[in-house]
């Protein structure tokens, strides 16, 4: 068995289904965008939304990644941080529910909320308010925490803090693991590009992005950014929404389309993925099967609202994967 470690934002979802993009413009939210908001912003959106019907789950992007990979059988762990607040452990039940080991540090800021508008169209944008799970610090991090760790795994949404980011993947590589990195959103990248630049080129194993982020980091076309990538790293994957995904491993190229779904909510499709992309991988499958895994589980997420999928999703993936 794989052991993998997330790392990333606790953050619990708050699901907000809009019935057009007028409330986004009149809010300030770019359509697709993720923007991080302070405590006064967050308390004026959400007397905006006020009324609105909401549904409120665990996430944060590697925190789905875990949950969909303990679902698909994988040792899957999380470190983040909460605050002892109703949302806080309400947040770490449901982990723990998901079969994740939660490797989690308290803060003393009211626990993060990540405010999810979701367009008819199924694309979603985020209005962030990080409250503790924005305090962790690289002094928080030590060497206990990636024992025995095979993989570390941490989203993109930690590039801000450069020395978070660079003692993380330290104590990773000094634990024997690899690491991988999702690009999460691209205006994250465009905030980051040079730091991201040299991470891919010294620290990072394995990279997942989407067409947008592959395009903020280097302004090229798809084919040439994942060629660019596959000489920084060991695995490159792109992920292209409705038009599947690709990847490089050294010399080998793979491209699958994507599974067929009636899309609902993209909440959560590259996190799945990359949970799929993950556990084929841990099994040594060939690339196009990983990706084919990858594709299996995100068109099942797209299905629902928010990015958990119910038992009977979960028992559909397996049929379809043989799990």
């Amino acid at each position: 068995m794989f052991r993998i470690l997330g790392m990333g934002n606790a953050l619990t979802d708050v699901l907000i289904k809009t019935h057009a993009d007028l409330l986004l413009n009149e809010l300030g939210l770019p359509k697709g965008s993720m923007q991080l908001i302070d405590a006064s912003r967050f308390h004026e959106i959400n007397q905006r939304i006020a009324g609105l019907p909401i549904q409120m789950v665990s996430g944060g992007s590697a925190a789905n990644t875990m949950v969909g990979l303990a679902k698909l059988g994988q040792h899957a762990a999380f470190l983040g941080k909460v605050h002892a607040d109703e949302v806080g452990l309400l947040y770490l039940k449901d982990m723990r529910d998901f079969g994740v080991e939660t490797r989690m540090l308290n803060g003393d800021l009211p626990s993060g909320q990540s405010l999810v508008f979701i367009s008819p169209d199924g694309e979603r944008t985020f209005a962030t308010y990080l409250g503790a799970s924005g305090t962790m610090t690289a002094a928080e991090l030590s060497p206990e925490q990636f024992t025995g760790v095979d993989l570390f795994y941490v989203e993109g949404y930690l590039l801000q803090d450069h020395e978070l980011i660079l003692k993380a993947m330290r104590l990773a590589k000094d634990a024997g693991a690899l690491v991988a990195l999702d690009l999460a959103s691209y205006n994250v990248v465009e905030a980051n590009r040079e730091f991201l630049r040299m991470l891919l080129t010294v620290a990072v194993d394995w990279v997942f992005a989407n067409e947008e982020e592959a395009a903020s980091l280097l302004g090229l076309p798809v084919a040439e950014t994942l060629d660019w990538l596959s000489k920084q790293v060991k695995i490159a994957v792109v992920k292209r929404g409705e038009d599947g995904a690709m990847a490089r491993e050294g010399l080998a190229f793979a491209q699958v389309s994507a599974i067929p779904s009636e899309c609902i909510d993209t909440t959560g499709a590259g996190d799945l993925f990359a949970a799929g992309f993950i556990h084929a991988k841990a099994q040594n499958r060939p690339l196009a099967e990983c990706l084919s895994y990858g594709a299996v589980v995100a068109g099942k997420v797209v299905e629902v609202v928010g990015s958990k999928i119910d038992k009977m999703g979960w028992e559909s993936i397996r049929n379809a994967l043989s799990v």
